[in-house]
């Protein structure tokens, strides 16, 4: 369908299972990553507000542990993808 998808904070909680294995399915050209400000801080920060920029870290260790990657390669994969998705925004 050409659609991509994004994880905030809520792929770091514990019970989160469900949403963990979707993140490791997307394909590598279609995943994104977000801070979902002021709401939904990660783990281990959880119900502490606001939710800030900084706190992304831990949402992008807790994918790229995931998707067995690193940090960096998953920092790259996303901001290509979201390049990708913005530009196609553009008038």
């Amino acid at each position: 369908l050409g659609l991509y998808i994004s994880f905030a904070g809520m792929v770091t909680f514990k019970k989160n299972d469900a949403l963990r294995e979707v993140a490791a399915a997307i394909p590598a050209d279609r995943i994104l990553l977000e801070t979902d400000c002021p709401y939904l801080t990660p783990h281990p920060y959880r119900s502490k507000r606001p939710n800030h920029p900084a706190m992304m870290l831990h949402t992008a260790q807790c994918v790229a542990q995931i998707r067995q990657s690193t940090v960096s390669d998953l920092a790259a994969e996303t901001s290509k993808n979201a390049r990708q998705l913005f530009s196609r925004l553009e008038p």
